[in-house]
């Protein structure tokens, strides 16, 4: 059974640019302060079976696989020791030249419980960082 978090954000921005902006996974560094550096081998839009080094502040490296793409956003897995996570990164239009951002992380496996004891609260905070940083930015862009 899979422990789920999400994050929900207004963007005043069209789903296209959030998409964009999103996909744009080697850029993250410059608007989330959740993310410090991102490792990717490819150059252009990103495409399923790639493969991404993320790092963050108080947390191993972890390697993720591109699963989805789409012009609004992306999904990958990375797996860890017991450990399972699935990350979905999506923009829906609201119709009115804004958007939605949804993002979601899931953990499942042996181990997902007992180490969620201990990084429930840090999940959360980086998720709200990266939904601000992910606003601003592309209102910014937008």
């Amino acid at each position: 059974m899979a422990i789920e978090f999400s994050e929900t954000v207004p963007v005043g921005a069209p789903a296209e640019v959030v998409g964009r902006i999103m996909s744009d996974v080697a850029r993250w560094p410059e608007w989330t302060a959740s993310v410090s550096v991102v490792r990717r081998a490819a150059t252009g839009p990103l495409t399923a079976g790639e493969t991404i080094v993320v790092e963050q502040p108080k947390l191993p490296p972890s390697t993720w696989t591109v699963t989805r793409v789409g012009p609004t956003g992306f999904e990958w897995t990375s797996r860890s020791t017991g450990i399972r996570n699935v990350a979905g990164h999506w923009a829906t239009d609201a119709g009115d030249g804004t958007s939605v951002a949804v993002l979601t992380l899931s953990f499942a496996g042996p181990l997902a419980r007992p180490s969620l004891l201990f990084y429930s609260g840090l999940v959360r905070r980086y998720m709200a960082m990266e939904g601000e940083g992910l606003c601003a930015a592309a209102e910014r862009h937008g």
